[in-house]
């Protein structure tokens, strides 16, 4: 059986075991559901295991692993309630994000969201599944920054973990669908450039409602099967 994390080159840097951890949950190396060995994982890494339970602990923290009681750690699962709360939040908030940045931000919050438009396409056409999801989560993160809302910037970081989880779930299950997953990126991003509230309400909508539609059509349905997935 292969191995589902790489070795650390340097067995005292906590941050690297921390990123190694993360980006094996947010590729589907380490799945939802997986439960954590503690003594094997620290000998794959190669690190000692209180170097690993820090950043477990951590992990624990932003919502990518969970504490069972008497089953140890487990990578984070997403059901349908988790993922319809996902979205009402998203929606509630990135349109409130949206619309500020088309109504009052500056020229510097617009270049800053072409920036990281670039870069997601970029790396959505580049293969690598790491560096797709974190330009996808970063495109993301910079509507909700831009927008100069304090109170989102401080919200941000307590919502991202379970919205990284559902992006990266989301994008494992489409990964080869490439032209859809820009589109609707696109969409987004000429909608909040357009400065129509209206359109940005709707499209921020219709784009988080089409995700967590499509995310849902990957879990498994009662008999454990996939359920087919939606057209975009």
């Amino acid at each position: 059986m292969s191995r589902s994390v790489a070795p650390i080159a340097s067995v005292t840097r906590r941050d690297a075991v921390l990123t190694e951890l993360r980006d094996a949950i947010l590729t589907g190396r380490l799945a939802p559901g997986d439960r954590l060995r503690e003594v094997q994982l620290a000998k794959d890494l190669g690190v000692s295991r209180p170097t690993l339970r820090e950043a477990i602990y951590q992990l624990i923290h932003e919502g990518l692993l969970v504490q069972e009681d008497f089953k140890g750690v487990a990578v984070a699962t997403l059901d349908r309630s988790t993922i319809q709360d996902i979205a009402v939040v998203r929606y509630a908030l990135e349109s409130i994000a949206a619309k500020t940045i088309a109504s009052e931000g500056h020229e510097e919050a617009r270049e800053a969201l072409r920036r990281a438009w670039t870069t997601y396409e970029k790396a959505a056409r580049g293969g690598d599944p790491s560096e797709e999801n974190d330009a996808h989560l970063r495109l993301h993160e910079t509507i909700w920054m831009e927008s100069g809302n304090t109170m989102l910037a401080r919200i941000w970081p307590i919502v991202s973990a379970p919205v990284h989880v559902a992006l990266s779930t989301d994008m494992a299950s489409h990964s080869g669908d490439i032209d859809r997953n820009l589109r609707m990126h696109r969409e987004l991003l000429d909608a909040i450039l357009s400065n129509d509230p209206s359109r940005i309400e709707t499209t921020v909508r219709e784009h988080i409602e089409n995700s967590a539609e499509l995310l849902m059509a990957t879990l498994p349905d009662a008999d454990g099967d996939p359920r087919a997935s939606g057209s975009s």
